[in-house]
């Protein structure tokens, strides 16, 4: 009974969908340009160039350097292999959803075991830098923004001191050398990229047309569509809050908890990477509830 309510909701659902779809599709046309846009300025040169050294890097055992290198701190700091400095490190510089991509690769490679996979899904999720000033710099000063870009990435290393008891055997030894070619290993990344990024820009334009649909057939006033674009997709929701009348320190709020979650976008995002592989997506989800929570109560007391 309650699976075929469930199904008459979304039947509902999908039926005024296309009803806005046939009746508004100016306005539909311009949201996937919007869409669009969003994934060629911003998306695509940050992640692409990204995928492939990452996995020119894993091709050349870089991150067994890494593990070299920062196996004794972060084992005794965090009870993690060195490879985990490399994932943060990556991770850091590419933004989300680098992450996943990396953890896969490694996993694919025998580089890290899959316990370890899934247990670096939760704390290594970081927007990239250049995308978080150029759009929190529109809303706050650049000392408010700076101290929102510090909450996000450190709740990141607070959520790895709290789950570090929970911390997998580590099983990291030193990789095969990989004798593959250069240019095999990049002709392979760059389809494998493609397929990936094809994905992030459908998830995009989704996301984007869910939120106007939803705002068309909803009467919502301009906190709660923030709050929705917030939920549904990062940069519509920060680009929404720069137009809100209220408080700074609430807007403070709302861009760390936005900005933490993610939104369902680059979560439906890390999911379709993880297909197909032992890797539980569970892990990542649950890790940017924590960071949204540990981000909101940082930012409240600070």
């Amino acid at each position: 009974m309650k699976e075929k309510i469930f199904n008459l909701i979304i039947f509902l659902f999908i039926l005024l969908t296309i009803i806005i779809i046939f009746t508004n599709n100016k306005e539909i046309a311009t949201t996937i340009i919007s869409g669009l846009n969003l994934f060629l300025t911003r998306v695509f040169p940050s992640l692409f160039p990204m995928f492939i050294l990452n996995d020119l890097l894993i091709s050349l055992n870089i991150p067994y350097y890494f593990y070299i290198l920062f196996n004794y701190p972060f084992t005794k700091l965090f009870n993690t292999s060195g490879i985990c400095a490399y994932i943060l490190f990556m991770s850091l510089i590419s933004g989300t959803p680098s992450s996943a991509y990396i953890i896969k690769n490694l996993t694919s490679t025998n580089t890290i075991s899959i316990s370890e996979g899934n247990f670096y899904l939760y704390f290594t999720y970081f927007s990239n830098p250049l995308f978080l000033i150029t759009m929190l710099t529109r809303i706050f000063p650049l000392n408010i923004t700076l101290k929102i870009i510090l909450i996000h990435y450190l709740s990141n290393i607070i959520l790895l001191f709290i789950l570090k008891s929970k911390s997998p055997k580590i099983t990291t030894t030193n990789p095969p050398i990989n004798h593959s070619k250069l240019t095999s290993t990049l002709i392979k990344s760059i389809s494998k990229s493609m397929s990936t990024l094809l994905v992030i820009l459908g998830t995009i334009i989704f996301y984007y047309l869910l939120f106007f649909i939803i705002t068309n057939i909803f009467p919502l006033n301009s906190l709660f569509k923030t709050l929705i674009a917030g939920l549904l997709e990062i940069t519509n929701g920060l680009n929404l809050l720069s137009y809100l009348n209220i408080s700074l320190k609430l807007k403070e709020i709302i861009a760390v908890a936005i900005i933490s979650f993610g939104g369902l976008s680059i979560n439906t995002q890390v999911k379709a990477i993880l297909e197909d592989t032992p890797l539980n997506f569970n892990y990542f989800f649950k890790g940017r509830i924590y960071q949204t929570l540990i981000s909101i109560i940082i930012t409240i007391f600070f």
